[in-house]
């Protein structure tokens, strides 16, 4: 697999040398390969936000390096600039920084900056608008009029309008309630699935689960675990010693194993539950 995002052992402290100093990240590495949708995981203040901050520079990545497609972020000649065009960053309640009169006029800001020509900002907005799921109808209306979830969802085209090719979300479904919940996670399924790259921090284990190939997981600005779902969430014990917790039904096939079914140790989908239940009661089929 090809690398985008490479992470060499990098170190953040904030305010260093004085009495309020906080090291937010020790030693940290990881790899992001293309195509991937990985997911980053910790409780408050493990250090997942400092970490993607460091992912198109926003941060100063000393000690330590970051390489996004091979650039040295870290390096003089590097313009940060089109490192930021390939890497979009979306934040915890980006509807916060919507700002223009239009829906149209907000996602159109930043390719607007590129010096587009108007057609093709058009059409950017366009595709994003699209792959977002927001109706033609709403272009013109005012993005302080729409719901929480619409606001959103076009913070998030205005990210996607720049047509990055790796997209890093923190925390994207924070405050929404279940059903926009599963919208906006379905939703960036679906940005997946179109060919882009994605980075999720969250805290929910059922969500990483679910829609994540690979975890990392920070512990006190380390990693502590990596791996696929199945490989981080058999370490039960270890992840709630760091105030997480595991997925609901990896809960319900730990219980099951000690009653005596045959569930994988690193089960955790319903799948995986259904499949152990139906086999003990001699029943096959498809457990989905």
């Amino acid at each position: 697999m090809r690398s985008v995002i490479e992470v060499r052992h990098l170190t953040h402290v904030y305010m260093p040398d004085s009495p309020f100093e906080a090291r937010a990240l020790d030693d940290v590495s990881l790899t992001v390969n293309e195509g991937e949708f990985v997911g980053l995981i910790g409780h408050t203040g493990s250090g997942k936000s400092t970490l993607v901050s460091h992912l198109n520079a926003l941060e100063k990545s000393e000690p330590g390096t970051v390489f996004v497609r091979g650039i040295d972020l870290g390096a003089k000649e590097t313009k940060l600039s089109d490192v930021r065009r390939e890497v979009g960053l979306v934040f915890q309640y980006p509807e916060y920084q919507l700002f223009e009169e239009t829906v149209e006029r907000d996602i159109a800001f930043g390719p607007a900056n590129l010096k587009l020509d108007e057609e093709e900002i058009r059409r950017r907005v366009r595709a994003a608008m699209e792959l977002v799921g927001l109706d033609e109808s709403l272009r013109e209306a005012s993005p302080f009029n729409l719901s929480g979830g619409q606001k959103r969802r076009v913070a998030i085209a205005g990210v996607l309008a720049m047509n990055p090719s790796i997209l890093i979300l923190d925390e994207p479904a924070a405050g929404l309630d279940p059903a926009g919940r599963r919208g906006m996670l379905e939703l960036i399924r679906g940005i997946h699935e179109s060919g882009v790259t994605v980075v999720m921090v969250s805290h929910s284990m059922d969500d990483v689960g679910k829609y994540c190939d690979r975890l990392y997981v920070l512990s006190h600005g380390k990693i502590a675990l990596s791996g696929a779902p199945a490989e981080v969430f058999v370490h039960g014990e270890e992840l709630r010693g760091m105030g997480l917790d595991v997925p609901e039904c990896a809960k319900l096939a730990a219980a099951l194993r000690a009653r005596g079914f045959d569930v994988p140790g690193g089960a955790y989908s319903r799948a995986d539950v259904a499949a152990a239940i139906l086999k003990r009661f001699g029943k096959g089929g498809d457990a989905e």
